[in-house]
């Protein structure tokens, strides 16, 4: 077992494209309601909840039945906006099952870099919270080309977790959590259950399984996540499959944990 820093309570929770989408013309409303399903019941247990969601692009697709994702950008952009309303449609549905409503919040980089936009953000965000309305989060690909090339939302999740100095960040992604080798390409490959510091040796070997391209990857990830553990927030990776969040927060060994830094 686990043993986390006393009193989580604020959470930012990062979903990806993988758990809410094919990426090509299916959604996944199974693993969306179960997701919403857990998020309440934590809520219940007095948790705060904020969703980092991607996604967006994977839903227009859906909505629009297309099979391909496009190269160019303007598409990609308008998909987004497609996408989005679809999305957040899908989220409420399943959330007013539980009578929890949402909030939509759109960010860009340059939201972040701003001082008076990040204040803005996180006084919406306050307000929500405090009217126990769930906040959902994400880049605002629509309009903002760098979010595509630079994407999904990791850096989105950890700005937003530095921003309201949250408890801990969950990364929800395709495989387990970290390990020593690729585990797309390597059958021997063992899932690093806790990292209690991001040195050198950490950064070389995420950087041989991305292999150094990879935009969304787990690269992309620990770069965000050195961040937050050196301000003491601590956070875990982990796929969605076949586990609870409720067991990851009791300290089961679920994924790879990041120990906070002292």
């Amino acid at each position: 077992m686990r043993t986390f820093p006393s009193n989580i309570k604020r959470i930012v929770i990062k979903v990806s494209t993988q758990m809410i989408t094919d990426g090509v013309a299916e959604i996944f409303h199974n693993k969306i309601h179960s997701f919403v399903k857990e998020v309440a019941d934590l809520i219940t247990y007095g948790y705060e909840i904020i969703i980092v969601s991607s996604g967006a692009i994977g839903s227009g697709l859906a909505k629009l039945g297309l099979k391909q994702r496009p190269k160019d950008f303007k598409e990609l952009q308008a998909l987004s906006a497609v996408g989005q309303i679809y999305l957040m449609k899908i989220y409420q549905e399943e959330f007013n099952k539980y009578n929890l409503n949402i909030g939509q919040i759109l960010l860009s980089a340059d939201d972040m870099k701003d001082s008076a936009r990040r204040a803005n953000t996180r006084n919406t965000l306050e307000v929500l919270l405090k009217k126990g309305i769930v906040p959902i989060l994400n880049e605002n690909d629509s309009v903002a080309i760098e979010e595509l090339s630079y994407g999904d939302n990791d850096r989105l999740s950890g700005l937003v977790s530095i921003l309201l100095f949250v408890d801990l960040l969950i990364i929800l992604t395709d495989v387990k959590g970290l390990y020593d080798k690729n585990p797309k390409i390597n059958n021997e490959a063992k899932l690093i259950t806790q990292v209690d510091k991001i040195d050198q040796k950490l950064d070389d070997l995420v950087e041989d399984i991305d292999g150094g391209i990879t935009f969304g990857g787990m690269k992309s990830k620990i770069n965000i996540i050195k961040k937050l553990v050196n301000i003491g927030i601590p956070a875990i990776i982990s796929s969605y499959d076949g586990i609870s969040l409720k067991d990851l927060l009791d300290g089961k060994e679920i994924g790879t944990y990041f120990l906070p830094q002292k």
